[in-house]
């Protein structure tokens, strides 16, 4: 099959700890057959800086082009999902005088959006921008679709989200270097967020807080946008640090600990977590140091939250790889969040665990972008940056 008909979708996830390539398609409302999956481990990054940038392209495009030869795609277009710590958000009213009270049209939206969206940092690329909400001439009700209405003024609160330019030139490169001819990159928390939510659950402001394995996001969402995103270097991998400097004992077996470890149960002094034989880990003293992390996990995420002023009843959801394979950790986190908080995973079969939730969001956000009616209402909301 030819590229131009070609319906496969290429999505590159880069995480703290993987960079994974999967290539699929759409069969059916909801129904994705994956056709590949590819990942590799590397070293990742902290504080918006890659430890080896050099390795982390080397891995891209090795993990595209397996992607690529293992699905026999003929693709040359592919997504590429921008994690919290390389994305800035900006949020800004926008509103449009339309030529006389009419309906409001796609095209107005367009317009609408496109206007707001000029900055002049050339460090940073515009990878997509949506709206958080809507309102028409002079009335305060927000709608979160305005098209069909008649107005003879529409206002927004448009989310846009800027990438690094040092991200998307690397990635692009790599990227070309598999074969791609057609780059596009997109947010991965705010694809989050409208990939696994409803639109129903939307229309309230939600939190999703993606912890992963050394960087951490915190993306409150509402309608089709961002209301806010903050990310901090902090993951799954510093309990497992914790461990590993305060007990003295291999890596490993602290990464082993911190997976066996579980924060429901009342352990004895002398209980046994894990051994080597000749390391010991002791139960009750790896409680009390993942414990202490995640407590400094949750004050971090209080603190996006109460910047917000978000009232204590807006859901806050938790997925990645970080912190929801601990037993106990959700319902500690809650604790000291003095919030609700629930685990959220995509339901697309063989790829359902939180830590899958990033690279399944881009390919269902990707398929959407993919599509060539770009007059449609999902245009303007998956408004993806072209390269």
């Amino acid at each position: 099959m030819s590229a131009l008909f070609n319906k496969d979708i290429v999505v590159l996830d880069v995480t703290s700890r993987l960079i994974s390539a999967i290539a699929g398609c759409r069969k059916a409302q909801s129904v994705y057959d994956v056709k590949a999956c590819a990942e590799r481990e590397y070293d990742g990054y902290s504080d918006g800086e890659f430890f080896d940038a050099d390795a982390a392209a080397k891995a891209a495009e090795e993990v595209l082009s397996e992607a690529v030869n293992a699905s026999g795609t003929s693709a040359r277009r592919v997504f590429i999902g921008v994690p919290g710590e390389f994305v800035t958000l900006v949020n800004r009213p926008v509103s449009v005088t339309l030529d006389r009270v009419r309906k409001v049209i796609d095209a107005d939206i367009d317009y609408l959006i496109a206007k707001g969206g000029v900055f002049e940092d050339d460090s940073y690329v515009l990878v997509n921008s949506s709206a958080v909400c809507f309102s028409v001439d002079t009335s305060d009700k927000l709608y979160f679709d305005v098209r069909g209405m008649n107005a003879g003024r529409v206002s927004a609160t448009v989310s846009y989200m800027l990438a690094e330019r040092r991200f998307t030139d690397l990635f692009e490169a790599a990227a070309k270097r598999a074969g791609f001819k057609e780059i596009r990159f997109v947010a991965t928390p705010w694809a989050e967020g409208v990939a696994m939510f409803e639109r129903e659950q939307r229309d309230a402001t939600y939190v999703v807080v993606d912890a992963g394995y050394l960087s951490t996001s915190v993306a409150i969402g509402r309608g089709e946008g961002l209301v806010d995103l903050k990310s901090f270097s902090m993951g799954g991998g510093h309990i497992a640090a914790d461990i590993y400097e305060v007990l003295g004992v291999p890596f490993e077996l602290a990464e082993r600990a911190k997976e066996l470890v579980d924060l429901n149960l009342s352990y004895s002094d002398d209980a046994v977590l894990v051994a080597d034989g000749e390391h010991v880990v002791y139960a009750a003293e790896a409680c009390e140091i993942v414990r202490a992390r995640l407590e400094y996990f949750a004050e971090i995420v209080a603190q996006v939250l109460d910047g917000g002023d978000f009232p204590t009843y807006v859901p806050v959801w938790l997925t990645g790889e970080g912190m929801t394979s601990i037993r106990g950790a959700r319902a500690y986190i809650a604790e000291k969040l003095g919030r609700s908080v629930e685990i959220c995973a995509p339901k697309l079969p063989g790829f359902a665990r939180p830590d899958d939730s990033s690279k399944v969001s881009l390919l269902i956000v990707a398929e959407t972008l993919s599509k060539d009616t770009f007059g449609s209402y999902i245009k303007r909301v998956f408004n993806g940056g072209k390269k």
